[in-house]
């Protein structure tokens, strides 16, 4: 039995049911974080299989590395998932039988306030999910007016994004998340303020660590490496993560993509995919009452064709 970590994976056996269709099969976990899903698919494969685990946090990578440490066929990589191609090159690999996403930030980022990444405990505003030089310091601080609003009103879909970064900029500088909390509290006040905070450090997580751009990169090119029969899975936890993916599985699927008033199909493209999950699946009751973070997650899989 592995030891003890502070983290619950979200949708464990769903995802990983989805995923695994060989044991000895090739995978990727795309976002390894502190080794959940990664410890239930090495369970599932065989001595023959492999697994890649990605993640540009080295902190979750070391505590990954200590609980799989009893598997011999997992290969980790620090890197983040829209470098797929160069991890696997680097491997001799060129195709995958699966892969699995579960997205958004980690109970490691979040639960530690050096990290930056919440309102609600005192911390630096830092929010770098890996070793990349941009903080969110550098973008409250540097960021003009205009593109701090439309980074809150495209990442974070907070309707006051224009007030609020009226006000930052007339407070600046900020180095700490209660700093910045506090100057947000003093503009919109009322019972929902918490839920503008959430989705303004959202917004800065997002613009940090170039999430939206890496995951639309990143599924493309999983879609590419994937075998005839092989799935991707992926858990999304808001809405802009889930229309992207969505979009893609959406495209994936259909033999055509013209727009819509197209009298005829010029396109040409043909389905790549199918798909396994004609809704997204949600955790059930039981998992919200023991979890409750995983409230917004969503699971949605298709197979390579």
């Amino acid at each position: 039995m592995s030891a003890p970590y502070p983290h619950t994976p979200v949708l464990l056996n769903e995802s990983v049911d989805l995923l695994v269709t060989s044991p000895a099969g090739v995978y990727v976990d795309a976002t390894c974080g502190m080794g959940g899903h990664a410890e239930k698919i090495c369970e599932r494969i065989n001595p023959e299989g492999r697994l890649l685990c990605f993640d540009m946090d080295p902190a979750a990578i070391a505590i990954a590395r200590t609980r799989l440490a009893r598997f011999q066929n997992v290969t980790f990589m620090e890197k983040n998932y829209d470098k797929l191609k160069v991890g696997l090159f680097a491997e001799s690999l060129n195709r995958i039988d699966g892969i699995l996403y579960d997205l958004g930030v980690s109970s490691l980022e979040i639960d530690r306030p050096e990290r930056g990444f919440s309102f609600m405990q005192d911390g630096p505003l830092d929010m770098r999910m890996g070793r990349g030089e941009t903080t969110a310091a550098d973008i409250v601080n540097g960021y003009s007016r205009e593109a701090l609003t439309r980074i809150f009103r495209e990442y974070g879909e907070e309707r006051f994004s224009g007030r609020i970064a009226a006000a930052i900029v007339e407070s600046r500088p900020f180095f700490r998340t209660r700093e910045l909390a506090d100057c947000i509290r003093g503009m919109i006040r009322g019972p929902y303020v918490n839920k503008t905070l959430a989705r303004i450090f959202q917004a800065l997580r997002i613009e940090v660590n170039g999430e939206l751009e890496s995951l639309k990169k990143s599924l493309a090119t999983a879609m590419g490496l994937l075998n005839p029969g092989g799935r991707m899975v992926v858990i999304s936890y808001h809405s802009l993560e889930d229309r992207i993916v969505k979009n893609t599985f959406l495209e994936a699927v259909s033999d055509c993509i013209c727009p819509p008033q197209n009298p005829i199909c010029t396109c040409g493209h043909k389905a790549q995919a199918k798909r396994i999950t004609r809704k997204p699946l949600c955790p059930g009751e039981t998992e919200l009452r023991e979890n409750p973070r995983s409230r917004s997650a969503k699971c949605r899989a298709i197979e390579k064709i």
